[in-house]
Protein backbone atom coordinates (compact mmCIF):
# COMPACT_ATOMS: atom_id res chain seq x y z
CA UNK A 1 0.00 0.00 0.00
CA UNK A 2 2.57 2.46 0.84
CA UNK A 3 4.43 2.21 -2.98
CA UNK A 4 0.97 3.44 -3.74
CA UNK A 5 1.16 6.39 -1.53
CA UNK A 6 4.27 6.84 -2.75
CA UNK A 7 3.47 6.65 -6.81
CA UNK A 8 0.71 8.71 -6.24
CA UNK A 9 2.48 11.68 -4.53
CA UNK A 10 4.97 11.54 -7.77
CA UNK A 11 1.95 11.64 -9.97
CA UNK A 12 0.62 14.21 -8.31
CA UNK A 13 4.13 16.52 -8.42
CA UNK A 14 4.63 15.52 -11.83
CA UNK A 15 0.73 16.98 -12.48
CA UNK A 16 1.30 20.36 -11.13
CA UNK A 17 5.02 20.56 -13.81
CA UNK A 18 2.02 19.97 -16.46
CA UNK A 19 -0.01 22.67 -14.83
CA UNK A 20 2.55 24.99 -13.85
CA UNK A 21 4.72 25.02 -16.65
CA UNK A 22 3.89 26.16 -19.90
CA UNK A 23 6.52 26.03 -22.76
CA UNK A 24 4.72 26.92 -26.59
CA UNK A 25 5.23 26.33 -29.85
CA UNK A 26 3.93 28.20 -32.36
CA UNK A 27 1.06 29.25 -29.76
CA UNK A 28 0.41 25.24 -28.71
CA UNK A 29 1.54 24.39 -25.15
CA UNK A 30 4.10 21.41 -25.53
CA UNK A 31 3.45 20.79 -21.63
CA UNK A 32 -0.52 20.60 -21.94
CA UNK A 33 -2.36 21.10 -18.66
CA UNK A 34 -4.62 17.99 -19.48
CA UNK A 35 -2.06 15.51 -18.90
CA UNK A 36 -1.41 17.28 -15.49
CA UNK A 37 -5.02 16.02 -14.82
CA UNK A 38 -4.68 12.65 -16.34
CA UNK A 39 -1.77 12.42 -13.52
CA UNK A 40 -3.84 13.62 -10.88
CA UNK A 41 -6.49 11.48 -11.85
CA UNK A 42 -4.05 8.85 -11.51
CA UNK A 43 -2.45 10.08 -8.18
CA UNK A 44 -6.85 10.15 -6.67
CA UNK A 45 -6.85 6.45 -7.78
CA UNK A 46 -3.58 5.59 -5.58
CA UNK A 47 -4.29 7.99 -2.63
CA UNK A 48 -8.04 7.46 -2.15
CA UNK A 49 -7.47 4.71 -0.32
CA UNK A 50 -6.09 6.54 2.46
CA UNK A 51 -7.80 9.63 2.32
CA UNK A 52 -11.85 8.66 1.11
CA UNK A 53 -12.10 12.47 0.34
CA UNK A 54 -9.50 12.39 -2.70
CA UNK A 55 -11.85 9.73 -4.52
CA UNK A 56 -15.11 12.93 -4.59
CA UNK A 57 -12.13 15.57 -6.54
CA UNK A 58 -12.49 12.56 -9.16
CA UNK A 59 -15.70 14.65 -11.03
CA UNK A 60 -13.80 17.98 -10.76
CA UNK A 61 -10.59 16.42 -11.99
CA UNK A 62 -12.34 15.13 -15.02
CA UNK A 63 -14.33 18.41 -16.02
CA UNK A 64 -11.23 20.13 -15.60
CA UNK A 65 -9.20 17.50 -17.55
CA UNK A 66 -11.86 17.58 -19.90
CA UNK A 67 -11.86 21.61 -20.46
CA UNK A 68 -8.25 21.39 -20.28
CA UNK A 69 -7.91 18.95 -23.09
CA UNK A 70 -10.68 21.18 -25.34
CA UNK A 71 -8.65 24.20 -24.82
CA UNK A 72 -5.52 22.52 -26.06
CA UNK A 73 -7.23 21.32 -29.29
CA UNK A 74 -8.68 24.20 -30.05
CA UNK A 75 -5.20 25.61 -29.85
CA UNK A 76 -3.74 24.18 -32.74
CA UNK A 77 -6.75 26.05 -34.57
CA UNK A 78 -4.81 29.30 -33.46
CA UNK A 79 -7.63 29.78 -31.13
CA UNK A 80 -8.31 30.28 -26.70
CA UNK A 81 -11.33 28.68 -25.54
CA UNK A 82 -10.53 31.54 -22.44
CA UNK A 83 -12.70 34.72 -22.79
CA UNK A 84 -15.09 32.73 -25.04
CA UNK A 85 -17.78 31.59 -22.76
CA UNK A 86 -17.70 34.61 -19.52
CA UNK A 87 -19.93 32.08 -17.68
CA UNK A 88 -18.19 29.19 -18.51
CA UNK A 89 -14.90 30.53 -17.80
CA UNK A 90 -15.91 31.68 -14.38
CA UNK A 91 -17.54 28.32 -13.43
CA UNK A 92 -14.37 26.40 -14.53
CA UNK A 93 -12.03 28.76 -12.16
CA UNK A 94 -14.34 28.32 -9.23
CA UNK A 95 -13.88 24.48 -10.15
CA UNK A 96 -9.96 25.03 -10.60
CA UNK A 97 -10.11 26.51 -7.13
CA UNK A 98 -11.88 24.17 -5.45
CA UNK A 99 -10.37 21.39 -6.67
CA UNK A 100 -6.20 22.50 -5.87
CA UNK A 101 -7.40 24.31 -2.76
CA UNK A 102 -9.18 20.81 -1.43
CA UNK A 103 -6.26 18.16 -3.01
CA UNK A 104 -3.99 20.17 -0.97
CA UNK A 105 -5.93 19.93 2.37
CA UNK A 106 -6.14 16.06 2.08
CA UNK A 107 -2.54 16.05 0.84
CA UNK A 108 -1.73 17.97 3.91
CA UNK A 109 -3.90 15.29 6.02
CA UNK A 110 -1.58 12.45 4.73
CA UNK A 111 1.50 14.76 5.76
CA UNK A 112 -0.19 15.43 9.25
CA UNK A 113 -0.46 11.11 9.27
CA UNK A 114 2.71 9.78 8.25
CA UNK A 115 5.44 12.93 8.71
CA UNK A 116 8.31 12.81 10.92
CA UNK A 117 8.00 14.45 14.80
CA UNK A 118 8.80 18.00 14.06
CA UNK A 119 8.59 17.81 10.31
CA UNK A 120 5.49 20.58 10.00
CA UNK A 121 5.03 19.67 6.57
CA UNK A 122 1.09 19.27 7.16
CA UNK A 123 1.26 23.11 8.15
CA UNK A 124 3.79 24.32 5.54
CA UNK A 125 1.19 22.79 2.75
CA UNK A 126 -2.29 24.29 4.07
CA UNK A 127 -0.35 27.78 4.02
CA UNK A 128 1.12 27.13 0.91
CA UNK A 129 -2.31 26.42 -0.57
CA UNK A 130 -3.73 28.96 1.26
CA UNK A 131 -1.48 31.59 -0.49
CA UNK A 132 -2.13 29.81 -3.89
CA UNK A 133 -5.72 30.23 -3.02
CA UNK A 134 -5.28 34.26 -2.73
CA UNK A 135 -2.85 34.40 -5.48
CA UNK A 136 -5.47 32.93 -8.03
CA UNK A 137 -8.20 34.39 -6.73
CA UNK A 138 -6.69 38.16 -7.42
CA UNK A 139 -5.07 37.12 -10.56
CA UNK A 140 -8.74 36.07 -11.59
CA UNK A 141 -9.83 39.64 -10.21
CA UNK A 142 -7.16 41.68 -11.93
CA UNK A 143 -8.12 40.01 -15.09
CA UNK A 144 -11.43 42.11 -15.13
CA UNK A 145 -9.93 45.67 -14.49
CA UNK A 146 -8.83 47.51 -17.22
CA UNK A 147 -4.70 46.78 -17.65
CA UNK A 148 -2.45 49.94 -19.35
CA UNK A 149 0.97 48.29 -19.07
CA UNK A 150 3.28 49.90 -17.14
CA UNK A 151 0.36 51.01 -14.88
CA UNK A 152 -0.47 50.17 -11.21
CA UNK A 153 -2.58 47.09 -11.68
CA UNK A 154 -0.33 45.90 -13.93
CA UNK A 155 2.45 46.11 -11.92
CA UNK A 156 0.29 44.80 -9.23
CA UNK A 157 -0.45 41.52 -11.61
CA UNK A 158 3.12 40.76 -12.65
CA UNK A 159 3.86 41.09 -8.61
CA UNK A 160 1.08 39.01 -7.93
CA UNK A 161 2.43 36.03 -10.72
CA UNK A 162 5.67 36.43 -9.74
CA UNK A 163 4.41 35.75 -6.45
CA UNK A 164 2.34 32.64 -7.53
CA UNK A 165 5.19 31.17 -9.64
CA UNK A 166 7.40 31.03 -6.10
CA UNK A 167 4.39 29.20 -4.52
CA UNK A 168 4.31 27.17 -6.79
CA UNK A 169 7.50 25.88 -7.08
CA UNK A 170 7.40 25.28 -2.92
CA UNK A 171 4.15 23.52 -3.27
CA UNK A 172 5.67 21.08 -5.88
CA UNK A 173 8.56 21.20 -3.79
CA UNK A 174 6.39 20.05 -0.53
CA UNK A 175 4.41 17.28 -2.55
CA UNK A 176 8.07 15.71 -3.22
CA UNK A 177 8.83 16.02 0.94
CA UNK A 178 5.51 14.11 1.22
CA UNK A 179 6.91 11.79 -1.00
CA UNK A 180 9.79 10.77 0.86
CA UNK A 181 7.78 10.63 3.90
CA UNK A 182 6.00 7.24 2.32
CA UNK A 183 9.45 6.26 1.24
CA UNK A 184 10.63 6.41 4.42
CA UNK A 185 7.88 4.76 5.41
CA UNK A 186 8.12 2.05 3.30
CA UNK A 187 12.06 1.85 4.11
CA UNK A 188 11.98 1.86 7.85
Amino acid sequence: MNSGLYRGATKAAWGYLFLYLDIQVGGVTVLPAFVGYILFWQALDLLAGEDRDLSLLRPLCLLLGLWHGAAWLYSWTGGRLDGLFQALDLIVEVTNLYFHFQLFTDLAGLAAKYQTEGMDLDRRLLRLRTVQALVTTALALAALLPMRPEGPVWWSVIAMAAAGMIVAVLLMQGIFALRRCFLDLEAG
